[in-house]
């Protein structure tokens, strides 16, 4: 999909807008990403989903560069390993990560709007129908 585009610069200070605690509602269910300030060639965050006291989903993410190139690795329970997704597309803070051999998602996208808010959005083929996740939170810190 996105092969055909130049290569995204490789400077991991290109998503300082991400750092701090992010939060949202969908539906009954509370959100929240958090992004430490970067360290060095690597931004480090964790995020969840939970309904009341229930923790519904739960990892542990970073954007690092590996080899040259940018990379979202998400770590989630019950996953074997870690899955990495390359930068394939990044400007006006905004971003697009892919990995098309992953089960699903296939894509992670994220957007920093105007009014501040961020947009965080999962995509791909989910038993073989395309399927899409979205996300909505406001900065807190």
């Amino acid at each position: 999909m996105f092969t055909g585009c130049s290569k995204p610069n490789a400077d991991i200070a290109q998503f300082k807008w991400l750092e701090g605690k992010w939060t949202g509602t969908e539906g009954d269910m509370e959100t929240f990403e958090i992004w430490q300030p970067i360290k060095g060639n690597i931004i480090k965050g964790a995020g969840g989903v939970f309904s009341g006291e229930d923790t519904l989903f739960a990892e542990n993410i970073k954007i690092e560069i590996i080899d040259g190139e940018l990379f979202y690795v998400a770590a989630v329970p019950g996953n074997p390993a870690p899955v990495s997704f390359k930068l394939v597309k990044s400007e006006n803070n905004s971003t697009v990560f892919e990995n098309l051999k992953n089960d699903f998602p296939q894509r992670v996208f994220y957007t920093k709007n105007a009014d501040g808010s961020l947009n965080a959005r999962i995509e791909g083929l989910r038993s073989g129908k395309e399927s899409k996740q979205e996300f909505t939170f406001k900065k807190v810190k």
